[in-house]
């Protein structure tokens, strides 16, 4: 196993399910995201009680205002036991797009051997044109963490106390 600054680098085993994958890696060292692409497009149908994604053969995608595409990501893994990613929107597709995440960030656990999907909301209030290879999201590898919650009656005092939302400070 590689060593990088006293700690062992995580191997993922990594398997490409469509033609033209790029696998993500982080574009700078030292970065926590690596830009994850577009390999392909599941439009979200609803007709009757029924629910369903259906692939749509097609290069590029025009995404409505308020509307939502799920973007295979052209890969599956095997996580190790202990580690999880999150999918998490790219900062210059929020600003200058209002390209988002709906379930951000979106997790992928261990277990999962499907295929990565971004699902891609479109918050802004024009069209967007999603390309097959654009980047779309990064993907952070993160560490689990054991916990448990302990029943208590009585909470240790804080500063903000029983304070509400944006009662951090008022500018």
């Amino acid at each position: 196993m590689n060593q990088k600054n006293d700690e062992k680098i995580v191997s993922i085993p990594l398997k490409k399910l469509r033609e033209n994958t790029i696998v993500p890696q982080p574009s700078k060292l030292g970065d926590a995201g690596a830009d994850a692409r577009i390999m392909g497009f599941k439009k979200i149908i609803h007709e009757n009680d029924k629910k369903e994604l259906i692939e749509v053969d097609e290069d590029n995608y025009a995404l409505k205002p308020l509307e939502r595409i799920g973007c295979p990501l052209g890969f599956s893994t095997a996580i190790p036991e202990g580690y999880y990613f999150k999918v998490v929107p790219r900062s210059g597709l929020a600003l200058w797009d209002g390209l988002s995440i709906v379930n951000s960030p979106g997790t992928i656990d261990s277990g999962y051997r499907n295929e990565w999907m971004a699902i891609i909301v479109n918050l802004s209030n024009k069209e967007v044109i999603l390309k097959k290879g654009d980047r779309i999201c990064q993907i952070i590898l993160c560490k689990i963490h054991e916990y448990e919650f302990k029943e208590t009656s009585i909470l240790p005092e804080s500063e903000r106390g029983l304070s509400g939302f944006g009662s951090t400070g008022k500018t």
